[in-house]
Formats: structure tokens, sequence, C-alpha cells
């Protein structure tokens, strides 16, 4: 069995004690759960699909999607295929960029299909691998790329870095996302971290500063004055909170001295994860400042709440809808800061002719130059990826003029990866989620019950996913 570290096998408890340093994967199990990859979709083994231990490391096993290069493009010598999950704006601006790639050379024609959302993609790409004719890149989320990791179906990259793209020209943290080691096996392309959103008209209204809460605790005493104003008849609520969203709520866990998982090693139940939670359950019930929505931009955007936590990405949509001043900051901290990351970013896939990975990589190299990162950003809202990305002219205009534009970018040193048990374990996101809204959705709740119970549940499960977590990363 080979280990890319290449160092002594550990034993199971320690491998699961120790913290990974990859971004973990998904909302669901690797490849083989129905849930994450489609009913009738069946496990993808260690091999299946990949390139197995005994084979060239060069690829080349698979065949290619079908794809149809229109006449202008058709003497290419190569042709090859992304698979994107991003549809609205950002697919049509990535259509436009890699259209562009297209006309800035004459040896490679790359094509564009969208597969749907990341969880209808995903599930296209388990097929797709089992039936072994596979797109050349494709956009995974950045809780999903491990999976496909674990099953040796993508490219490592680093021997293709250069001067064009390399770790010096990007975003460190962005970058070091898709390390696994030494390895680089996941590019980072559309990111976002959560932000902080308020009315600033109430704000002014309840005779608070035209800036976000330095602290939860800040904000409940900030609620006791926007209470006070009534929306419709109604007590205007502080804040809203997103339903089902564990992607924030590790945040608040990081926000209050704790973690998720320590490696595979589940703290759910304990420490910050715990009074985290009991903060906000508080909030909502016995304070009355706060609720669970369904659609916290929505409320927002409407007037009928103060503030909300939501996406960078979701920025551009709330200009369009509120009819009053928005104002964002930094995600509030109580005892320590804690801003994910969140999105969506590219891999080449392993089993593919060597010409085609090395035309994917050119490919990737033209859609991370910082002219096209600034074009990327501006259209979608998403954060710049590389280093001269925000020196562009049209970009350094927008940072300049719109300062919310730029708090995302000026929180992103403060960005860590996700806890591994969010991300590794088969269905391990929904059984957080489903203790999260237990615990919001009602005021008796007791939060160590709920939690306890969902860790023990998360313990079988991290024991289940140990020979895969052992069996990539060894020690």
């Amino acid at each position: 069995m080979r280990y890319r570290n290449r160092a002594q096998q550990a034993s199971r408890r320690d491998l699961i004690r120790r913290r990974s340093t990859l971004i973990q994967p998904s909302r669901r199990h690797f490849l083989g759960m129905a849930a994450a990859a489609g009913a009738g979709i069946p496990i993808l083994s260690s091999c299946a699909g990949g390139v197995s231990e005994d084979d060239d490391d060069s690829g080349g096993g698979m065949g290619q999607v079908d794809i149809s290069p229109p006449g202008k493009f058709s003497g290419r010598d190569i042709n090859i295929v992304m698979w994107s999950a991003m549809g609205g704006v950002g697919g049509e601006t990535l259509d436009a960029l890699v259209e562009e790639f297209n006309e800035s050379q004459e040896d490679i024609y790359a094509e564009v299909q969208f597969q749907g959302d990341y969880h209808e993609s995903s599930s296209k790409l388990t097929a797709a691998l089992q039936a072994g004719e596979i797109p050349d890149v494709m956009m995974l989320a950045d809780t999903f790329w491990g999976r496909y990791l674990l099953n040796d179906v993508l490219e490592p990259l680093t021997d293709y870095l250069d001067d064009e793209l390399n770790r010096d020209n990007y975003i460190d943290v962005l970058y070091d996302e898709g390390l696994v080691g030494e390895d680089l096996y996941w590019l980072s392309f559309g990111r976002s971290t959560p932000l902080f959103y308020y009315n600033k008209e109430l704000f002014a209204e309840a005779g608070l500063p035209d800036r976000g809460p330095e602290t939860w605790t800040e904000l409940r005493e900030w609620g006791a004055e926007l209470t006070q104003l009534q929306v419709q008849g109604k007590s205007l609520k502080a804040h809203a909170f997103t339903g089902g969203d564990d992607w924030q709520f590790m945040a608040a866990t990081w926000q209050f001295g704790g973690t998720l998982s320590d490696g595979l090693e589940v703290t759910i139940d304990s420490g910050g994860a715990v009074d985290a939670a009991e903060w906000h359950q508080r909030f909502i019930f016995e304070d009355d400042m706060a609720y669970l929505s369904q659609s916290p931009g929505e409320d927002f955007s409407a007037g009928v709440v103060a503030t909300f936590i939501g996406s960078t990405g979701a920025l551009g949509g709330v200009y369009e809808a509120a009819k009053f001043d928005v104002g964002t900051a930094f995600l509030p901290r109580e005892v320590a800061q804690g801003v994910p990351t969140g999105g969506n970013g590219f891999s080449i896939l392993k089993g593919a002719a060597q010409e085609r990975k090395d035309a994917a990589f050119e490919l990737l190299k033209f859609l991370s130059r910082p002219e096209n990162s600034a074009k990327w950003t501006l259209a979608t809202g998403y954060l710049p990826i590389v280093q001269g990305a925000a020196d562009e002219p049209e970009l350094a205009k927008k940072l300049d003029e719109d300062p919310n534009f730029s708090v995302a970018v000026e929180q992103l040193p403060d960005a860590q990866p996700s806890d591994a048990i969010r991300s590794y374990l088969p269905n391990g996101t929904d059984l957080i989620i489903a203790g999260i809204q237990q615990i919001y959705s009602s005021g008796s709740a007791d939060v160590q019950s709920v939690f306890s119970d969902v860790a023990e549940e998360l313990r079988q499960g991290a024991e289940d996913i140990a020979d895969d977590y052992e069996r990539y990363f060894g020690a």
C-alpha cells in the first residue's frame, strides 16, 4: 500500500485524533452514498474509475466524455472538457472566460459543460468515472473534492506549477486549502466567506453606531435597542439565523473557542460548540431577539430583520433587493475569531490522457491570471484568488468605491479550513444540521443532550471511515 507522505503507518486511534491539514470533503460519504451521488449510483471503490496503485501515474486509462468543437475550433490539436456546477451569472462569466482562452491560442479547444449544482454534478462525475468516460477538469465544491482525492482519481498538480501559477502569486489561504502534504490537488476559483450584513437605516434609527458588532455579546446589547422598533406592527428582530447551515454554525463554534472535531476526534458535544448553541438558543427564545429563518437574505432585504450572516456572493442580490443602505462587517467574535471559507475550485482528473491533463492545466493558468480573476470577481462577487487581481484597475476601483465589497478580502487572513468531521463523514453534515435545527427551533431542547446524541453517531461514523483516512494519509 502506498502512502503519500511515505511515513510509517500510525495506529487508527492516533490517526483519528490527528488534525488533518486538508480541507475535508463532503456532505455525504465519498462517492458511494446514494444521497450524495444520486439514487442508483453504486459505491466507487478506491480504484474504480481512478488509477490503480499498479497503473502509471500519468493516467490515460479512461476515455473522454463527448465534446463537439465548433467549426472554427475543429482543427485544434487537443480538445478538453470542463464540467461546471455554476449556473446563472457565474456560468455565463465562466463560459466567456473559457471562450477567451480558446481565442487566445490555436492549439487547445476547451468546452464548458454545465452539469447542475454541486450535488448533481458530483453524481454525474461518479457515473462518468464508473463508465470510464470522464471530463478533464472538474469544478468541485470545497467540501466535495476530498472524497475524490481519497479514491485516487485526482491528479496532483504540483509538478505542473510554473512561474505563472504557483503559491507565490496565489492568495495563500485559498491556495493552501487544496494542499495535501506538499501536493496540490484542488485549485480555488469561486471562493467566498460569510459576512455580517446590517441595515444601516435601522441601526441609525435605533441609535447604534454604523458598524457591525465586535462580539455576539455586543449584538445582544444592541438587540435591546433594535427590538424597540416596530416593523409591520411587530417588534423588529435583531438577527435571523439560517436554518440548517452547518457552515455558519461551525464559524460560531470557532468564535466561542471550540471545534466540531479535532481531526476525526469529535468535539461537538463539548466546549465552544455547546457554548455557541446555548448562546444562540437563548438569543432566540429567552431574549426574543432572533429567529430561525429559511431565507434570511430575503427577510433582511424586506426590512423585517436588522441583521443576518450571508455569503460574500449574496452581496449583489442584497443590493438589488434592498430599499435601504446596506452595511457589511467582519463576523462577530466572542472568545476567538472564526471565519470559514466556502465555494468551489477545479481539479484535473488523473484518468485523463497526459496531453489532456497538460492542456487542462493551461486552461487553469489562464483562468488564474490577475486580469481574469478580476473579471470573475467583478461579475460574480466571489473573492479574488490571485495576488495581482485586486490591483487590476476596474477591481481596484470597485474595492475603493464600495467598502462592503472589500470587507471579505480584508477578512480573508482570518479564514481557516473546515473541521474534518463536517466534511469526511458519510452524512456527517446532515447529522450536525439535524442537531442544530432541533436546538434552534425549540427553547426546551437540551443542547448538551442533543449534541451528545449527534456526537455518538459521528464517532461511529469516524470509525467507519478510519480505513479510508488511513489508506491515504498514512500517519
